[in-house]
């Protein structure tokens, strides 16, 4: 009973993975981490890369062709006061919280489509309690992007479906959730992307996130993307 919600969400993986055949695969490995300043506020600071299929023109090998560098501030509106919560995490122990941020993004090596990007965010998650301890978890974001001198401001919506349960000893967060990407530029939806994965609660400090993810693009020549991430975070 315990794993079920582990199983579904390997079950959705496996049903993604037909449709990511005419794909491109990446490999998107990241660092987060949380600093709690008091019990409404926390800093949040992260490292992304991606490793894609396209070679670099210098050497012919692989590399991490993208990396993301970002720093937030986290601001919660209305904490939860459950003692059943088995996590003692920041962000699970409130209903709203709020997040400001800034993001660069560049290209590494001498790839054929290379950019420079900067961000501004503002982002809004709320949640809901569903039966059997399950946690509807809705996030909505908007960016303002620079890319390459370019400005354009995009909206993402992202709903979560997650349970805190135990798994061989540990606390884990098994999840699954879909995200819309909505372009005001083009006045269109302009990307789709199906997650699934796992939290594992490693120390108090450590946790690591495997995950599998397929990006559908829309409206463009982009190709579709299949991701496996692994994302390591450290909260103090």
């Amino acid at each position: 009973m315990t794993a079920r919600p582990l199983v579904v969400s390997l079950a959705l993986v496996a049903l993604m993975l037909p449709g990511a055949a005419g794909a491109s695969f990446e490999f998107w490995p990241a660092m987060d981490a949380f600093v709690k300043l008091d019990d409404r506020f926390r800093l949040y600071f992260t490292a992304a890369f991606v490793r894609g299929m396209e070679p670099d023109a210098t050497s012919g090998e692989e590399i991490y062709r993208d990396v993301t560098f970002g720093a937030h501030l986290d601001l919660t509106l209305k904490p939860i006061f459950r003692p059943r919560l088995r996590t003692s995490d920041w962000e699970r122990q409130r209903y709203v919280w709020v997040r400001a941020g800034y993001r660069y993004g560049t290209t590494i090596g001498e790839v054929a489509d290379p950019f420079e990007e900067h961000r501004g965010l503002l982002e809004q998650t709320g949640r809901a309690p569903l039966p059997s301890a399950f946690w509807l978890v809705e996030r909505s974001r908007l960016e303002f992007r620079d890319v390459d001198d370019t400005s354009s401001t995009r909206l993402r919506f992202r709903l979560t479906c997650e349970r805190e349960m135990p798994i061989g000893g540990r606390e884990t967060i098994p999840y699954v959730n879909g995200e819309l990407y909505y372009d005001f530029r083009a006045d269109a939806l302009k990307r789709q992307r199906y997650q699934s994965g796992v939290e594992v609660i490693l120390t108090h400090r450590w946790r690591i996130e495997p995950y599998f993810s397929y990006q559908v693009e829309m409206h463009s020549d982009d190709e579709d993307v299949a991701a496996l991430g692994l994302n390591f975070k450290y909260y103090r």
